[in-house]
C-alpha cells in the first residue's frame, strides 16, 4: 500500500482536511459559475516538503535533480516544487511596484498607439531620464523580488524590440537602452531565466487578481477565480482578446492544481499495486481535465484573431536564440499529462517545437516531469497487466478526455490562427502557419488517443522524441 495521505476536501467552498480514504466518491459541481462554467469541485492532495519561493532557479553544475527526485518518490518530489493550494502557481500574489513596473505600464499605452519611431524616442528618453530613479543600483533583492522584476523588464524589452504591434513580428537581436539593457541581463542571470517571453512568465508570473493585494498568501479559491484574473501588464492595453487569451492559459494552471497531487498518487498506487486507490486517483484526474476542457472551450472563442495578432509574443525562433516562445508546451499541466500518460510524439514539427520550448522551462521542472515519465510501472503498463476493469475504465476516462481537449484545441486554436497570428516560428504566410499548426495538432491528437489502448503496455519514446524531452542517450 502507498503511504497514508490526506486531502483538502471541498477546496473551493469549505476546505477541510480528511484522509483520502474518507473522501466521498461523488464529485459535484460548484454552484457559482466561473467564466460561465460550473466546475467540478476536486479535492487537493495535501503535499509536504519545503517549496522554494520562486518558479525559476539557477541550475547547479553537476547536480542531478532527476536522480534526487527518483529517490524521493513522486509525491515528496512534488512538494519541493508545488504547493497544495496553488500547484505550480505562486503561493503569494505577485507584487509589481517601483520605477520599472511604472515605466512598463506607461510604455504599454504608448506602444499600443502603433508609432514605432515615436514610441522608441519616448522610451529612450524615459530610460535615460526616468521619473523614478531607474539607474539607482537595486542592491541584492530577494530571489522572489528579482524574479518579479524580470516580468516588466521582459515586457519592456519586447515592446522596445517590436516598436509597433501592427507590423510584422520582429526577429533578430535587440538590446534596450541603458540602464535597462544591463538590468535585464543581470536580473536574468541572477534568476536563471532566459530573458524573453515564455508562457510561464505570461501565465504564471504576470497576473493580478481583483480584490487580492500583492503579497497576500493565495488560497485555492483565490487562484480559481479566473473571472477576477487580469494581466499585470499589457501589450494591447485594455484589449478584450488579450485578457481572454491570458485567462485561457491561466485557467489551465488554476484548475489544473489538483492534477499534480492525484497524478503522483496514482503512480505511487501503481508501484504498490493498489488498484482501488489508483482508480480513485484517476477519477480525480479525469475531473480535472474535464474542468480545464470546459473552461478553455468557453474562453478561446472570445479571442479575436486580428486583435490577438497585435500581441505578437511568440514569433521568430528559427535561427534566433534571443526570441522568446510562449506556448502551452511549457505549462506544467501539459507537461504532467504528457508524462503521466506516456504521450509519445511522432510529428517532427511537434518534436522540434517541444525541444525549443523546453529551453525556457526551469531545469528542475524538466527533471521532475522526466521522473514522472520514467516512473515504473507506467500507468498504461500497470492497467494492461492488472486486468482490473474499474481501473481500466478510470484510466481510459482520463485519456479520452485528454484527447477531447486536444481535439478542441486544434479546432478552436486553428480558428484563431487563421487571422495570421504566430505559433513560435516564422512562416512565409498565414496560410502556411495555419496548415502547419493543424498538421501538428492532428498528429498530437492521434498520439494522445493512442494512450487509451491498454491492450499493450506503454512503449518507450523514439530517440528523437526522447531527446526533445531532454533525455540523454
Amino acid at each position: 500500500m502507498p503511504r497514508a495521505i490526506t486531502a483538502l476536501a471541498d477546496p473551493l467552498t469549505a476546505p477541510v482536511v480528511v484522509p483520502v480514504a474518507e473522501l466521498s466518491p461523488d464529485l459535484r459541481p460548484v454552484s457559482e459559475p466561473v467564466c460561465g462554467v460550473h466546475p467540478i469541485e476536486v479535492p487537493l492532495v495535501v503535499l509536504s516538503g519545503e517549496r522554494r519561493e520562486t518558479l525559476f532557479a539557477r541550475t547547479l553544475p553537476g547536480h542531478d535533480e532527476a536522480s534526487r527526485f527518483r529517490a524521493m518518490g513522486p509525491l515528496r518530489a512534488l512538494g519541493t516544487l508545488a504547493s497544495t493550494r496553488t500547484g505550480f502557481l505562486l503561493e503569494h500574489a505577485p507584487v509589481f511596484r517601483g520605477p520599472v513596473a511604472d515605466l512598463c505600464r506607461a510604455a504599454s499605452a504608448r506602444y499600443a498607439q502603433g508609432n514605432a519611431a515615436g514610441f522608441r524616442a519616448w522610451f529612450a528618453g524615459r530610460a535615460a531620464n526616468p521619473e523614478g530613479d531607474l539607474a539607482r543600483p537595486v542592491g541584492q533583492p530577494s530571489a522572489s523580488a528579482a524574479e518579479q522584476l524580470m516580468v516588466p523588464l521582459i515586457y519592456l524589452n519586447h515592446m522596445w524590440r517590436q516598436g509597433d504591434p501592427n507590423t510584422d513580428a520582429a526577429t533578430g537581436p535587440s538590446r534596450m537602452p541603458e540602464p535597462l539593457g544591463s538590468l535585464l541581463a543581470s536580473a536574468a542571470d541572477a534568476v536563471g531565466m532566459i530573458p524573453r517571453f515564455n508562457q510561464i512568465v505570461m501565465t504564471m508570473l504576470a497576473f493580478e487578481l481583483d480584490g487580492v493585494r500583492g503579497g497576500t498568501e493565495l488560497s485555492h479559491q483565490d487562484v480559481a477565480a479566473v473571472d477576477r484574473m487580469r494581466p499585470a501588464f499589457w501589450l494591447n492595453e485594455g484589449d478584450r482578446s488579450e485578457l481572454e487569451l491570458y485567462r485561457a492559459f491561466y485557467a489551465v494552471e488554476a484548475f489544473g492544481v489538483p492534477l499534480y497531487g492525484w497524478g503522483c498518487h496514482a503512480l505511487e498506487c501503481a508501484a504498490a499495486d493498489d488498484r482501488a486507490g489508483g482508480a480513485q486517483a484517476l477519477r480525480m484526474v479525469q475531473a480535472v481535465i474535464r474542468n480545464v476542457y470546459m473552461i478553455t472551450k468557453r474562453l478561446i472563442p472570445r479571442i479575436d484573431a486580428d486583435e490577438f495578432r497585435r500581441i505578437q509574443v511568440t514569433c521568430g525562433w528559427v535561427g534566433d536564440e534571443v526570441t522568446g516562445v510562449a506556448s502551452g508546451y511549457q505549462l506544467p499541466f501539459m507537461l504532467m499529462l504528457d508524462a503521466l500518460f506516456h504521450v509519445n510524439y511522432t510529428h517532427p514539427g511537434v518534436i522540434a517545437a517541444r525541444a525549443n520550448n523546453l529551453r525556457f522551462v526551469p531545469g528542475d521542472w524538466k527533471a521532475f516531469f522526466r521522473m514522472i515519465y520514467d516512473a515504473q510501472p507506467a500507468l498504461r503498463t500497470w492497467v494492461h497487466e492488472s486486468g482490473d476493469g474499474p481501473l481500466a475504465e478510470a484510466y481510459r476516462s482520463c485519456t479520452g478526455t485528454f484527447t477531447l481537449f486536444r481535439t478542441m484545441h486544434r479546432h478552436l486554436g486553428g480558428q484563431v490562427l487563421k487571422g495570421g497570428t504566430t505559433t513560435g516560428r516564422v512562416f512565409d504566410s498565414a496560410a502556411a502557419n495555419y496548415e502547419q499548426f493543424m498538421s501538428e495538432m492532428a498528429a498530437l491528437t492521434d498520439d494522445t488517443a493512442a494512450t487509451s489502448d491498454v491492450s499493450h503496455p506503454a512503449a518507450p519514446d523514439s530517440p528523437p522524441a526522447a531527446a526533445s524531452r531532454g533525455v540523454r542517450s
